[in-house]
């Protein structure tokens, strides 16, 4: 996406001056907000209800039986049949995705049948770990690409830009739990610098928090960082080839400054897209590491929930995450407002 410096000034002038063009230019931009978010308000609640719809009529259909599952595998089968009936698994699948949808409307998600508490105790707290673990990759993450994207672009088609093009290549084509076992053989095993697991104590303060956290949140970063640093890398040339990057360089400013103000924010536009999936992704759970490093979040508890067919459990999971996942779209979309004001929605460029 090719895009100009932005050349908006607070100018004084009487009525048509600048003052009036950018007041002009704030309350169009108010309006494009008011409409993005009016938009989202609509769509959102569909969104999530076919999410929801759909993970309960899945989680009936795939092979298994809770009952079974709870009860063992010498339980009769009139045994497994009143454990169903006993905790609400017996009738028509409609009406008891309505009983559920009616009890997670008003605050009542049910009792969980892996761990027998309730689904919203459960499924708000692991949500709390899983979004404290993806803040931390994702401030990992996004400073880090930002620096190799913007070396890599000015030292394009060298020998600093060919190296790190094969390093990030390679560290993305290797899986995450491959990462992270590596990182726990050499950080947690040979050098005993951060612990195995990641599970919290309660007496754990916030450093020994964040001590705890560090290798999932790396592993996180690390399986994001080569395509984030690629889409830097490419909207840094087009900027560093654009007019205004020429302009800028002729004036005499410092290179520091012309990449700040003239290059990274137009650099950004076509990156922040990414970065919104990735945040969406990041906040939501991550199953793999989270599992791997037996870090108590939102990831891990929908695989339990999905092994024992707990589905009032994995449906509220589930709808969580979506939202978590839209709500994070949504942010990227107001940011790119604010980064580039010609942006529209809903089809109208």
């Amino acid at each position: 996406m090719s895009t100009t410096a932005p050349a908006a000034s607070s100018g004084t002038g009487g009525p048509g001056g600048p003052g009036a063009t950018v007041g002009a230019a704030g309350g169009g931009r108010s309006r494009r907000v008011g409409r993005l978010l009016l938009t989202r308000a609509v769509q959102l609640p569909v969104v999530l209800l076919v999410i929801s719809v759909l993970t309960f009529w899945l989680v009936q259909v795939v092979p298994g039986d809770p009952g079974r599952n709870a009860l063992g595998p010498y339980a009769t089968a009139e045994q497994v049949a009143q454990w169903n009936t006993r905790n609400g698994l017996d009738g028509p699948v409609a009406q008891r995705y309505l009983h559920w949808l009616g009890g997670f409307l008003t605050g009542d998600w049910g009792t969980s049948l892996r761990f027998s508490g309730p689904v919203r105790d459960l499924v708000m707290t692991r949500l709390g770990n899983s979004l404290a673990l993806g803040l931390y990759a994702f401030a990992l993450l996004v400073p880090l690409a930002l620096v190799l994207g913007v070396v890599q672009a000015r030292r394009r088609g060298q020998r600093v830009d060919r190296g790190l093009t094969i390093g990030l290549l390679t560290v993305s084509a290797v899986p995450e739990f491959v990462t992270g076992v590596l990182l726990l053989l050499v950080l947690a095993v040979k050098w005993p610098l951060f612990p195995v697991q990641s599970s919290p104590d309660a007496g754990s303060g916030p450093l020994e928090q964040v001590r705890l956290m560090t290798l999932p949140a790396v592993v996180l970063a690390v399986a994001h960082l080569a395509v984030l640093a690629r889409m830097v890398r490419a909207g840094t040339i087009e900027a560093m080839a654009a007019p205004f990057h020429l302009t800028a360089v002729l004036k005499g400013l410092p290179p520091g400054r012309v990449v700040r103000s003239h290059v990274l924010r137009n650099a950004l536009v076509p990156t922040l897209s990414v970065v919104g999936t990735y945040l969406g992704t990041l906040l939501g759970g991550a199953a793999v590491v989270e599992t791997l490093f037996s870090y108590p979040g939102l990831g891990a508890l929908l695989v339990a929930a999905a092994d024992r067919k707990d589905v009032l459990l994995l449906t509220s999971g589930v709808v969580v995450t979506g939202l978590v996942s839209l709500l994070a779209l949504l942010l990227t979309d107001l940011v790119f407002l604010l980064v580039d004001p010609r942006i529209r929605f809903g089809g109208r460029t």
